[in-house]
């Protein structure tokens, strides 16, 4: 497939330098890129996973959330602990 994308000038000098420093040609460098962010999931591919593993658990969303604030709260004593125990070496 071929593209004819606009950009601004100062992209394209950003973008031949990225692809000058990575020892590419900018047509090369570009393809690369695109097809890079092209194939990394949706934010909802994946979290596809877990929602599914979610609602098959039958827990509610409140149960969750109260799971997460013990665990929000529980890393933070963790953390305040063991800040302290670095100061007091």
């Amino acid at each position: 497939m071929l593209l004819s994308i606009p950009i601004t000038s100062e992209t394209e000098t950003r973008l031949r330098a990225k692809a000058a420093a990575a020892g590419m040609d900018v047509q090369t460098f570009a393809a690369r890129t695109l097809e890079q962010v092209a194939a990394r999931p949706s934010l909802e591919e994946a979290l596809a996973p877990l929602r599914a593993e979610f609602e098959a658990s039958g827990m509610s969303e409140q149960q969750l959330v109260d799971i997460l604030e013990r665990a929000k709260h529980e890393d933070r004593a963790q953390r305040r602990a063991s800040g302290s125990r670095r100061q007091a070496l």
